[in-house]
C-alpha cells in the first residue's frame, strides 16, 4: 500500500489513509482535505500499516460511481444520453456485483447530477478509494484500468443539468432530486439549504440510502462529511420535536 501511495502521489494524487472506506485512522482530523503528496508524511501514514488508499476528486476531474446494488448502469446512462462513453480511467470496485468509478475530465466548474441515472453517482468532491486497495467486506482489490482521461460527449454533458425542484410532498420525498438540488446550493445558502432538503426527506421517510445521497452532495459542494451529518441528523430531531 505505501508504495502504491507514494507512486500516485508521485504522478500528483494526494493520497490519505483509509480505514475500509473511511478516514477514520487517526491521521487526518480534516479527512480528505488533509490528504497530501508529501513522501515524508505517506510513509510515515503507512508504516506498519496495510490502511486503504484514498484520493480526492481532483477540480479538473468527476467521476461517474456506477453502483449495480442501487440499480446502476453504465448501459442505461448510454441509452438515455445515446450515446457511448469513451473509454477512459476507470476503477472496478472490489464489491462482488462490481461496481465502476469512471474518471472524466470535468466539462465544467460545478457539474450537476441534472437527470442523470438513479444508481450512477456524479463526483465532484470528497474522495475515492482507490486501487490496490482491499473490499471491506469481500476483501477483493480495487482494480485500475488505465487510460487516459477522457472528455464527456455532449450528450451526456447535456443530461448534467440543474433541475428546479418543487415544494410539492412527491417530488420533496424524492431524493435524488434532493441530492440534486443540494448540488446547486450556492456560498452563503449551503447550510441552510441543505437543512432543508434534509428536512424534506425526513419528511418523505426516505432510506439512510437517500440521506447519503444528500451527504454526498453536500460533500459535493465543500461541506465537511461531519458537518454534513450534523447539519441532517439535525433536521431529523427537529421533525421529531
Amino acid at each position: 500500500m505505501m508504495s502504491a501511495a507514494l507512486d500516485l502521489a508521485a504522478e500528483g494524487w494526494a493520497v490519505l489513509p483509509l480505514d475500509g472506506k473511511t478516514p477514520t485512522t487517526g491521521h487526518t482530523p480534516n479527512g480528505h482535505k488533509d490528504a497530501t503528496t508529501n513522501r515524508k508524511r505517506i510513509r510515515r501514514w503507512w508504516a506498519d500499516r496495510t490502511c486503504n488508499i484514498g484520493c480526492p476528486v481532483p477540480d479538473s476531474v468527476m467521476v461517474f460511481d456506477i453502483d449495480p446494488r442501487n440499480g446502476g448502469s453504465l448501459a442505461e446512462l448510454e441509452h438515455l444520453a445515446g450515446v457511448k462513453l469513451p473509454r477512459t480511467l476507470e476503477v472496478i470496485s472490489g464489491r462482488r456485483d462490481g461496481g465502476r468509478h469512471l474518471y472524466f475530465r470535468r466539462p465544467f466548474a460545478h457539474p450537476y447530477r441534472g437527470s442523470i441515472p438513479h444508481g450512477v453517482d456524479v463526483k465532484t468532491n470528497g474522495y475515492m478509494v482507490v486501487p490496490p486497495s482491499l473490499h471491506p467486506e469481500t476483501g477483493k482489490r480495487y482494480r485500475w484500468l488505465h487510460r487516459d482521461i477522457a472528455r464527456l460527449p455532449q450528450p451526456v454533458i447535456d443530461l448534467m443539468q440543474p433541475r428546479e425542484i418543487s415544494t410539492d410532498g412527491t417530488t420533496a420525498a424524492d431524493a435524488m432530486a434532493l441530492a440534486a438540488w443540494v448540488r446547486t446550493l450556492q456560498s452563503g445558502e449551503k447550510h441552510n439549504g441543505l437543512f432543508w432538503a434534509a428536512s424534506r426527506a425526513h419528511e418523505g421517510g426516505v432510506s439512510q440510502h437517500g440521506i447519503d445521497l444528500l451527504i454526498d452532495a453536500a460533500e459535493d459542494i465543500g461541506i465537511n462529511a461531519s458537518e454534513a451529518r450534523r447539519v441532517v441528523a439535525s433536521a431529523q430531531k427537529e421533525q421529531h420535536a
